[in-house]
């Protein structure tokens, strides 16, 4: 049977990882987090969604899907966000980021929504962001909402190698956004939103990643990197066969701005879309048989056998890391 390896694209190099928390609840869904990929099992609904407030972003990095493909812009429509956290709240869903495949911050209503999922009942709210747009209105604002946390991508702590890969920001104007955060909380005594700084592992910043947390640790309750992932695509390791299962087929669903429900946060081109929230509920699409087929498929290791796996960047960089071992 094919192991999964829950998380292992995200490390922490300095700080308190966000998703370590004392309270019972939070820990029976970072429980249920590793142990429904590992064990094959699901329950009836999505521990976390994906959400896409919006595809459309204010940057062009290199290393971005979204700066590689073209998409039809747009923004989630009001009754689409609120039908998605409607049955969010109803099922109890433990966790969801306002995050897929652009800045989430562009979307004028996005305190709104994270004040709507609060009053849903969802446990952990939160986003991705390049923070060029987190003014001290904006802050406030989401503090008051109750966001949970934030994670703030930015690569390096040189303005020459951050404005290199973040095509369009001013590192200054940025650094000073992260710190005006800082300052607001600890002027208003609140913890939350706590702050995850997080980089690529671009390759200037190999060997460096202590520089990096010393950077930063004073700025943020964790630091962390992501593995560099090709998202043009690698032909020298698309369609290798290799053992491979992807866990998130057994812990979230990802919708669109447009609402259409994805079993991941990969599927970009949306090959695997199980309809619109319109049509189908995100319960109905996570227990199909759609759903299950994909999962059996990886449990037995052929994922590379699904064209939208066989080309996924997360994939990718899996297998190479394990080829790397086998060598």
């Amino acid at each position: 049977m094919t192991e999964i390896n829950v998380d292992a694209n995200f490390h922490t190099i300095a700080g308190t990882s966000v998703v370590e928390r004392n309270d019972a609840r939070y820990q029976e869904y970072r429980r249920k987090w590793s142990e429904w990929p590992k064990n094959f099992s699901t329950g009836d609904f999505p521990l976390h969604l994906d959400i896409e407030a919006t595809n459309v972003c204010n940057l062009r990095c290199p290393f971005c899907a979204t700066t590689h493909n073209k998409y039809k812009g747009g923004f989630m429509k009001e009754e689409i966000w609120k039908k998605i956290l409607d049955e969010a709240g109803k099922n109890e869903l433990y966790s969801l980021k306002f995050t897929y495949r652009g800045e989430p911050m562009l979307h004028k209503d996005l305190v709104r929504m994270v004040a709507y999922a609060k009053d849903a009942g969802v446990m952990d709210v939160y986003f991705n962001t390049n923070a060029t747009k987190l003014d001290e209105d904006a802050v406030r604002k989401l503090i008051d909402a109750g966001l949970d946390r934030i994670s703030i991508s930015f690569e390096g702590y040189e303005k020459e190698l951050y404005e290199k890969y973040r095509v369009g920001a001013q590192f200054e104007q940025v650094v000073g956004n992260i710190e005006r955060l800082k300052a607001i909380k600890e002027e208003l005594g609140v913890e939350k939103p706590l702050v995850r700084i997080q980089t690529v592992r671009v390759p200037e910043l190999l060997g460096k990643e202590k520089n990096y947390a010393d950077f930063w640790s004073a700025r943020a309750d964790e630091v962390g990197f992501l593995d560099m992932k090709d998202e043009e695509g690698n032909p020298d390791h698309r369609g290798r066969i290799y053992p491979w299962a992807c866990p998130q087929l057994w812990q979230r669903m990802t919708i669109t701005w447009e609402g259409t429900i994805l079993p991941c946060v990969h599927d970009i081109y949306e090959w695997m879309s199980f309809g619109n929230i319109q049509e189908i509920t995100i319960r109905e699409a996570w227990n199909s048989a759609r759903e299950a087929g994909y999962r059996e498929v990886h449990r037995r290791g052929k994922a590379h056998e699904i064209p939208a796996c066989d080309r996924c960047p997360l994939r990718e960089n899996e297998v190479r890391k394990l080829l790397r071992k086998r060598v």
